[in-house]
């Protein structure tokens, strides 16, 4: 082998070597404190004229341990040793600097209690001298390390532009970031930044862009891969981040966002701190302010059962609840499984939390009665129901026992035990509703407030309506993750189809504000913002998981299932909404239901639940909701019929 191959591959071996290793710190700190001890003896030379033989090496002995213990405690103040030299910054340099300036301000404090006679005492020429001496070795040296690197043992050349939105702290965390990856060969090319200021400059040496020129010149020029989202959440509003996400997708962009500080080991940020942009990130609205004093003193000295405590959004209160400290929260559930899964959960995550976990049916009132007897509940938040529309047509049955019979036991073991507080978790199906589970949910509400309406009733009940949750079990985005999971096709019903949408977060916590703010009897209604097109949803999430819509993923509409709309609804026809004081939460004004025909419509119902056929159970749910209008379902048929009154609904038992 010839001695250029030699050097060629060695040089290649060398390369190689570098890019996946690094310096290890203590290292670097062992350099840095043998420059500031050369220093000290180069000033003592220059101040003998450089006569060896004129220095006290005695002297300088123990000014080194003093000036290393000082120097020390600088440095592992300001850390300038932990950074990758070879991506050496001017934020760097700037740590080498306040580092060393800090020790020699402490080194000329200590000289002014220390007398001139100690052993210990350095005079204020020496300390200059090798204060200027260190700073010049430290940086030259940083600088020529990372121009020899690159210089000679760069990487090969990149293979992915990236460019970084936000030219903050958190985007020069990003940059470094993606430069001390050296598995990625990856390149930051641009940043871009909505502040005037910034575009225009360098940072790192990279230029800083605004929005529009980013996306219309620099990425499509410079076939970018990649964008790295780099704003906190709390900086960047939702509607901003859902424009920058459509300009991604419209280039074909990979989008990533930082993950929060909490999550970073080590409180450092690296690459593996990107995650894929989800789209509950995109369809949830900006930060709610809950008034928290007011629902943290309501729930101090509170007793709280939540119903459904192992679902979604009973799950979520829970967490919330215990969040606030409340006194006690009661976590009943049917599902054993996901109860348990929970239970270990609060306990992972919460000092000494205090809950009691209950298995229990909500439609067996005798096993409620032991409930509120043995724990004397003091708030309720109802969230168990069955909620599926499609498996709800097919068993109408299970609608009434649990949904309209689960509530209705609830609500009057409530009044019974003196509850100060009933807080029912609705849904906008139950507004002219189209299928069995919307109207078990409508009936609920009625029932809820011809019961608010009742004098001498002290329970305040509190309904909450709102629409579609993200993430909730058997949701619509899941259900799209699986399928472009598996290729597609993803299916979507009707091309015009819209829902609203709400975080379970979002949702749980103005439940919780409505659930203080009201006085008995209301519904209230969350701004669930625009309606959303789930067709334009699926294209969405094929987009943000990397693929082309139609083309990578197809996109299969299957026709409406039994019971289902087009587009739902927050308020019926007879409904009108008034303001409250969170913008979020509006109150629908009170309708009057005459407590005693509805109590024995739905007793008369729950009664005969396992007696009757499921046509006569339908039946008497349109006859206590005549909006109650059944689309694409079996049970179409029954609205030729000619209803009965409800009067007489009542008495056919």
């Amino acid at each position: 082998m010839s001695r250029h191959a030699k050097k060629v591959g060695m040089k290649n071996k060398l390369s190689k070597y570098l890019s996946v290793n690094y310096l290890p710190r203590w290292i670097i700190l062992i350099f840095d404190m043998s420059v500031i001890v050369f220093s000290l003896i180069v000033a003592h030379l220059l101040f003998n004229r450089l006569h060896i033989s004129l220095l006290d090496w005695r002297l300088i002995f123990w000014q080194i341990i003093a000036i290393i213990s000082v120097y020390m405690v600088g440095f592992l103040g300001f850390r300038p040793f932990s950074e990758v030299i070879r991506h050496s910054t001017l934020e760097d340099i700037l740590n080498i600097f306040f580092a060393l300036t800090t020790s020699v301000v402490f080194l000329f404090l200590i000289t002014l209690v220390v007398p001139k006679t100690n052993i210990y005492y350095i005079s204020h020429d020496i300390i200059l001298a090798q204060y200027f001496i260190s700073l010049g070795i430290i940086i030259i040296s940083r600088v020529f390390i990372k121009t020899i690197y690159h210089t000679f043992f760069q990487l090969k050349p990149y293979n992915k532009a990236i460019v970084i939105y936000g030219a903050g702290e958190l985007g020069r965390m990003a940059f470094k970031a993606v430069m001390n990856d050296a598995e990625s060969h990856s390149k930051v090319i641009a940043f871009i930044d909505d502040n005037s200021t910034m575009q225009g400059k360098r940072l790192f040496g990279v230029p800083v862009y605004s929005m529009k020129k980013g996306f219309e010149k620099v990425i499509p020029g410079n076939d970018v891969k990649e964008l790295i989202i780099a704003i906190s959440q709390a900086s960047l509003r939702k509607t901003n981040k859902r424009k920058i996400v459509d300009l991604c997708i419209k280039n074909r962009l990979k989008i990533k966002e930082i993950t929060k500080v909490g999550k970073w080991i080590n409180n450092e940020l690296n690459v593996n701190h990107f995650k894929r942009i989800r789209i509950e990130d995109l369809l949830g609205r900006d930060t709610i302010h809950l008034d928290y004093n007011k629902v943290k003193e309501n729930l101090s000295d509170a007793t709280v059962l939540v119903t459904g405590a192992a679902g979604s959004i009973g799950s979520e209160i829970v967490r919330q609840l215990i969040a606030f400290k409340t006194k006690k929260v009661l976590l009943l559930d049917i599902a054993e499984s996901p109860l348990y899964d929970l239970q270990n959960e609060l306990l992972a995550a919460n000092h000494d939390p205090v809950f009691e976990v209950l298995i229990a049916d909500v439609a067996n009132k005798k096993s409620l009665r032991k409930i509120f007897e043995k724990y004397a509940p003091t708030i309720v938040f109802n969230a168990a129901a069955y909620k599926h529309v499609p498996l709800m047509e097919e068993h109408p049955v299970c609608a009434v026992r649990v949904n309209i019979g689960g509530t209705k036991n609830l609500a009057d073991l409530s009044v019974e035990f003196g509850v100060k507080k009933f807080v029912f978790v609705s849904t906008d199906k139950a507004v002219n509703p189209t299928n069995v589970m919307g109207t078990s949910k409508r009936i609920s509400e009625i029932y809820i407030q011809s019961l608010a309406q009742n004098k001498g009733i002290t329970t305040q009940f509190i309904t909450t309506r709102f629409g579609n949750v993200l993430g909730s079990n058997g949701s619509v985005v899941p259900l799209f993750e699986k399928q472009i999971e598996a290729g597609g096709p993803v299916t979507v019903t009707h091309k015009e189809i819209t829902r609203y949408f709400m975080t379970i977060p979002e949702a749980c916590q103005l439940v919780l504000e409505a659930g203080f703010m009201g006085k008995g009897g209301e519904i209230y209604v969350f701004d669930m913002g625009e309606p959303i097109k789930i067709y334009s949803l699926a294209e969405k999430m094929i987009s943000l998981s990397g693929y082309i819509p139609h083309k990578d993923v197809k996109i299969r509409i299957t026709g409406l299932r039994p019971g289902e709309k087009l587009y739902e609804e927050l308020l019926n026809n007879k409904e009108h909404v008034l303001p409250t004081y969170n913008e979020k939460i509006l109150i629908a004004k009170n309708q009057k239901h005459d407590y005693d025909i509805i109590n024995k419509a739905i007793s008369n119902m729950i009664d005969l639940v396992d007696d009757v056929s499921e046509q006569y159970l339908v039946s008497s749910m349109k006859a206590l909701v005549p909006e109650f209008i059944s689309n694409n379902s079996v049970h179409s048929k029954l609205d030729k019929e000619v209803r009965l009154p409800l009067v007489a609904q009542t008495s056919v038992a």
